[in-house]
């Protein structure tokens, strides 16, 4: 004889086993942590922060009490548009990427005090950025800030690097991409260039006409010299020899004043003919 209900009072232990099965899987399941390559564990009870970070790996915790929260300590990149003043009053803009990244040792730290790298970026990175390259901006002209680009960004890096070492920050390296100008401004650098490449050329075609009037005076300077030497030591002997060297050995058909050049010489070297009485 089957009592009404008596199924259900059959199915109940059951079904209590099933539901009590669940929240121990669930229970154990989540007593454990994993802590992935680059990341540090912030332990916290009821959220209180414990001393200490977990390494990556496999951490037991205490389920519905403990809460782990994972701190990324990798390498990361913020970029951000800045705009300064130069010591000239000229505004600047320019792209600055930081590569940063948190101090393994010191995660549960900067989670205490600061909160998760989102945070860590807005309270603390952005601020101290644009305070280092507004005050390296201020003690340079706006055309320097082009010309000496390296210094200027050593000396912003050595600035975010002293300002964020404080909240556990380690930089790696700073990057300004470019030199950002108004138009009237950089409309008037295009302009002195322009004017200083034109100054350059002139003063290269100066000094060239320089050399060539100095070589063309040197040369006339020789030119007279070798004239005065020849007629020091040109002799009507020697004049005769160059004229004889040149002669070709035919006598003209016409001739000047009826004399025939040479004649003396031509006439000196025919042999003579004896003559006798016949």
């Amino acid at each position: 004889m089957k009592l009404p209900g008596s199924s259900f009072v059959l199915r109940a232990p059951r079904a209590i086993e099933i539901v009590v099965g669940v929240v121990v899987l669930i229970l154990l399941w989540s007593s454990f942590v994993t802590v992935g390559p680059g990341e540090r564990g912030v332990l916290m009870t009821f959220g209180a922060v414990h001393t200490g970070v977990l390494a990556p790996g496999l951490h037991m915790k205490i389920p519905l009490v403990q809460t782990v929260k994972r701190m990324n300590v990798q390498i990361q990149k913020s970029q951000t548009q800045e705009t300064a003043a130069s010591r000239d009053l000229q505004d600047v803009t320019t792209e600055v990427a930081v590569n940063w990244s948190i101090n393994p040792v010191d995660a549960e730290w900067v989670y205490e005090r600061l909160g998760d790298e989102d945070q860590l970026n807005s309270k603390v990175i952005s601020p101290i950025v644009s305070n280092a390259v507004k005050a390296v901006a201020a003690h340079y002209d706006a055309e320097q800030l082009v010309e000496k680009r390296d210094i200027v960004r050593d000396q912003i890096q050595a600035q975010i690097m002293a300002a964020l070492n404080q909240y556990k920050v380690a930089v790696q390296g700073v990057n300004i991409t470019n030199f950002q100008f108004s138009a009237d401004y950089a409309k008037a650098i295009e302009q002195k260039q322009v004017a200083q490449q034109k100054s350059q050329q002139a003063e290269y075609d100066l000094a060239r006409i320089k050399v060539q009037a100095q070589q063309e005076i040197a040369q006339a300077e020789g030119q007279a010299q070798a004239q005065k030497l020849l007629q020091v030591t040109l002799t009507p002997e020697i004049i005769r020899l160059k004229a004889v060297e040149k002669w070709n050995g035919v006598l003209p058909q016409v001739t000047g004043n009826g004399a025939i050049p040479f004649i003396g010489s031509i006439d000196s070297a025919k042999p003579t003919h004896a003559t006798g009485g016949s």
